[in-house]
């Protein structure tokens, strides 16, 4: 993969933002949790794509600082000095003295507190190999550590996928996973405290904590094993694989900009959810305006290893609802 630097980061930056320590498969036959939860054409393609691809430095931010701050909660947890953390935020002793990160089956005895971090785990699957690395599991509950934009928790768009995310983890680890629920845990990272104070729906504070109801381990297993065979399907047939869907690609629905006076597109008059409504406004103001469809981008294709080597993506580019 050649990496660019299109904005001159500076070295110090850059080596940090192009740097990965990912611990990638080189099997071909093995695939991430993660991985499966993508669109069946960005799986597909993916595999297929070259290594010679591009990519830019500054596109590797986010991903570099979510790695970064599970990176330092690992640490913290892992640091000689986590009994004295504990004190002092106030646990109690049994609990200072029993926690155990990671602990050996000779180690779980009777007063010992497991908690269970960054392991990976792997299984068999129809002729592929399922791995996942879990964040954080403690009293038999799992929790995932996200860094994100502050829209991503009061839209709730990834919640179904974060769902099946831990859920994979749990049919990877049953004996670790035994609650129902699991916890994500969301590090906002444009959080503003004005905004806490103003918008009802807003988060309240930088750090939230939100809990999911886990799919049963047999409905898990059945959305492996179908995500299995849908890649077993295509894999081999490429030029027949189903195009990406408006969901799939993170679009949102199209935005109609009615502008009343249709000399002046500098900002619309109203903008409504669909043509109807927007027509409507139009005709009761005499027919005078224009009316305005905003078509959203794709943005999950910005994400996708395989945009440089999918049609879908070129067309996407072609209509103007997609900039790579």
């Amino acid at each position: 993969m050649s990496i660019t630097n299109k904005f001159n980061v500076p070295l110090s930056l850059s080596i940090w933002l192009a740097h990965s320590d990912y611990d990638r498969s080189s099997d071909p036959k093995t695939i991430s949790a993660t991985s499966l939860l993508k669109p069946i054409k960005s799986i597909v393609l993916g595999m297929q794509a070259t290594e010679q691809g591009t990519t830019d430095v500054m596109d590797l931010v986010p991903s570099s600082l979510g790695t970064a701050i599970h990176t330092a909660i690992e640490t913290a947890w892992k640091s000689p000095s986590l009994k004295a953390t504990l004190q002092g935020l106030g646990h109690p002793q049994r609990v200072v003295e029993g926690v155990v990160v990671n602990p050996t089956p000779e180690q779980l005895v009777e007063g010992v507190i497991p908690v269970y971090m960054e392991i990976r785990s792997y299984k068999e699957v129809d002729g592929w190999t399922v791995s996942g690395k879990f964040d954080f599991i403690s009293n038999g509950m799992l929790e995932d550590f996200k860094s994100t934009g502050t829209y991503n928790y009061m839209s709730q768009s990834n919640s179904q996928k974060y769902i099946q995310q831990a859920s994979i983890y749990r049919w990877l680890n049953p004996t670790l996973v035994t609650e129902d629920t699991f916890a994500i845990n969301y590090i906002f990272t444009d959080w503003s405290s004005v905004k806490a104070k103003q918008e009802t729906d807003y988060p309240k504070s930088r750090l939230l904590q939100q809990k999911f109801q886990l799919m049963s381990v047999p409905e898990t297993e059945q959305f492996v094993k179908s995500k299995i065979a849908l890649i077993n399907r295509y894999v081999n047939a490429p030029e027949t694989l189903p195009d990406c869907t408006p969901e799939e690609l993170w679009m949102k629905p199209s935005v109609f900009k009615y502008y009343k006076n249709p000399e002046k597109l500098d900002r619309s008059t109203k903008n409504f959810d669909s043509y109807w409504e927007a027509n409507q406004r139009m005709a009761e103001d005499g027919n005078v305006g224009k009316i305005v469809e905003v078509k959203s981008e794709a943005v999950f294709c910005r994400y996708c290893a395989a945009s440089a080597v999918c049609p879908q993506a070129a067309n996407l580019v072609k209509e103007g609802r997609l900039i790579l």
